[in-house]
């Protein structure tokens, strides 16, 4: 089933990546990471109060996510994305603000246009974060890679739900850290994110954004998978246990071009 912009919907956590400062706001004291938060005064409208190195959530012009709804063709003999995932051991991290995993350094990558990306880690936001036409999907896994240079580029996902539960998913339910902070590795369980992606990987949009998370720095190629993936509603529900509403607001275009890619 395609993902239509007219029926469903769909970052990042890289510490060490800070938006260039915008203010003269005092930084958060040397080795104190910045709280912030989803809600309250912690939340996302107060996201550039909280630290210097964040004010590109708010002056940013090109900020993540956003709502597809109006796409512009890509040409026929436009590069594609390519994946190059293997198995690797659970690496799992409850960060505060999401489920993520680890990725260790090893082939796991993806190029497009020639140039090589590394996965550094996936996370997951439920409701999904980018909208279609005004929607969000029930969840949504960002993949995080990096190239040579630092430049950043984010596959999404988007999850809905089926009559069957999700192989991959199940064996991460099974070592999800349960509490802020807290870590779980195991080398006894492989896992490959291939399978937490369509089969076969669809066409997508794709569009300069940014991190959706403090600092929100921008320069980040965001490439939005058209076809979702199906988990049950008992994995959903599973899911939400350890996090729900963790979801950046819209952000708008400021006329940037959403590329569609068949």
């Amino acid at each position: 089933m395609k993902w239509a912009i007219g029926c469903l919907a769909g970052a990042c956590l890289i510490s060490g990546l800070h938006a260039e400062s915008a203010s003269q706001m005092p930084a958060s004291p040397p080795g104190a990471a910045p709280h912030w938060s989803y809600d309250g005064s912690k939340g996302p409208s107060h996201w550039a109060e909280i630290d210097k190195a964040f004010q590109a959530c708010e002056s940013g012009k090109s900020e993540s996510p956003v709502n597809i709804n109006t796409t512009t063709k890509a040409p026929p003999n436009t590069p594609r994305i390519q994946f190059f995932y293997e198995a690797m051991p659970v690496h799992l991290l409850n960060t505060g603000h999401a489920i993520q995993f680890g990725a260790q350094p090893s082939k796991d990558s993806v190029t497009l246009a020639g140039r090589r990306y590394q996965l550094i880690q996936f996370h997951f936001h439920s409701p999904g974060e980018e909208r279609f036409a005004g929607r969000a999907s029930p969840m949504d896994m960002h993949l995080v890679h990096a190239d040579a240079d630092g430049k950043l580029l984010v596959v999404a996902v988007q999850f809905i739900v089926g009559p069957r539960p999700n192989p991959v998913l199940g064996a991460l339910l099974q070592d999800m850290p349960q509490h802020a902070g807290g870590e779980t590795m195991d080398k006894a369980v492989m896992i490959n994110p291939s399978g937490l992606l369509p089969e076969p990987t669809s066409g997508y949009y794709t569009y300069s954004g940014s991190l959706t998370t403090p600092p929100c720095s921008e320069g980040v190629t965001w490439i939005e998978l058209k076809e979702p993936v199906r988990i049950s509603a008992a994995q959903l529900k599973a899911m939400r246990r350890f996090y729900y509403h963790n979801q950046r607001p819209i952000q708008p275009l400021n006329g940037r071009e959403v590329i569609e890619v068949d």
